[in-house]
């Protein structure tokens, strides 16, 4: 019978030399770096990281910037979420917003929630959260 094919960790956990996690955990932790860097301002790449939804003029268009550009950040740094949608589930809390992100991790279904804080922009990716209030 064949092997399973070897999963190799992130190049962010490999980087921090961080112990491996299981799937869904590595790429929350993943995402958690890549969410919380801010496009040419924390990164050599400029286009490594979130903030172009804030220059939107108001918050209906900037969430929803902010949606897609949630979307393209898994895309293009999270190979291993497969069929990656986000939704917005509303306001969490006084100053939150939350999403939730769904995809195949290892061709099983997760979902994961995102909260961005609105005041301090910290992003937070929580496993088995999604839709939770």
């Amino acid at each position: 019978m064949a092997e399973a094919p070897r999963r190799r960790p992130a190049f962010l956990d490999r980087l921090a030399q961080l112990p491996r996690q299981h799937p869904v955990a590595e790429i929350a932790r993943n995402l958690t770096f890549v969410f919380n860097t801010r496009k040419a301002c924390g990164s050599v790449l400029p286009t490594f990281g979130l903030g172009d939804y804030e220059r939107e003029s108001n918050t209906h268009q900037a969430v929803e910037a902010l949606r897609l550009e949630l979307l393209a950040a898994v895309r293009q740094h999270e190979p291993r979420l497969r069929d990656p949608a986000v939704r917005l589930l509303g306001r969490y809390r006084y100053n939150m917003v939350r999403f939730e992100l769904s995809g195949l991790a290892d061709g099983q279904a997760c979902a994961l929630g995102v909260d961005l804080d609105t005041t301090t922009r910290q992003v937070v990716v929580l496993m088995d959260e999604a839709g939770r209030r």
